[in-house]
């Protein structure tokens, strides 16, 4: 704010000597060699001396205290970069929504790099479900998997598309993989019901539903579960008439 003030005080200063220096045709003659000279008027002078003065300080300043333009000029580039991306972020996000493949795809391409968030290319490859194939995206999951070993943000978006795309031996392990690194995890003991059901083993099913309707009863994720677990419950007792043998129903 002192700096906005003085500014304005020094601006005022320059104009009103201006207006004067114009109203009474204040002019200077400077002399170089010989008979060359130059007629300036007075505000013109006052004005570059002022120009002059704010150079060779900054001139001093860099020459005493070189680390600060260094630090300065490299906060200025790193805050221009990072608007940069948030820019570009903020296009891919827009043009994801409007499911624009062609903006999704420039956007994505500049923000590609080794710094590029896991986020990023997980949200890049669902919406390439609008232009490749079921096995297309399966692959770029894989190869994000295999870089990103272990990792939940990839894992789950994958095992849900094997759903979808009915791999369910990919499900399974997917599955499994899960369970390893965050036990009980709904979307996982969902997926391998789902596996246990395609293959009809109904001991394996009731035992993923006991589960979920243990941990998550009432949830929306085990309405439909709660409608069919006594018609699975039957089933199992046909595949096996020893399955309840364990279960405790207290």
């Amino acid at each position: 704010m002192k700096r906005l003030i003085l500014i304005a005080v020094v601006l005022l200063l320059l104009g009103s000597m201006g207006y004067f220096a114009t109203q009474n045709s204040h002019n200077v003659s400077l002399n170089f060699f010989g008979n060359f000279s130059i007629q300036l008027s007075v505000w013109m002078v006052i004005a570059g001396s002022f120009v002059a003065g704010w150079v060779v300080t900054e001139i001093w300043q860099f020459i005493s205290h070189p680390q600060r333009f260094v630090q300065s000029f490299l906060g200025k580039f790193s805050q221009y970069k990072d608007n940069k991306k948030q820019q570009i972020t903020q296009n891919f996000e827009n043009a994801s929504l409007l499911r624009d493949p062609k903006q999704v795809r420039k956007s994505y391409n500049k923000l590609l790099n080794q710094e590029t968030s896991l986020s990023i290319r997980v949200q890049y490859i669902e919406q390439l479900r609008y232009e490749k194939s079921a096995e297309e995206l399966l692959k770029k999951y894989a190869e994000l998997r295999t870089k990103f070993q272990g990792n939940l943000q990839v894992l789950l978006p994958y095992m849900k598309l094997a759903c979808e795309v009915s791999e369910w031996d990919l499900v399974e392990r997917l599955s499994h993989e899960i369970l390893r690194i965050t036990p009980d995890h709904p979307d996982a003991l969902e997926g391998l019901r789902q596996f246990y059901i395609t293959r009809q083993d109904w001991v394996g099913c009731i035992g993923q539903e006991r589960e979920l309707l243990k941990k998550f009863s009432g949830s929306l994720i085990t309405k439909n579960i709660s409608m069919t677990h006594e018609d699975h419950l039957q089933k199992a007792l046909r595949q096996d008439p020893k399955c309840l043998s364990n279960w405790s129903f207290r």
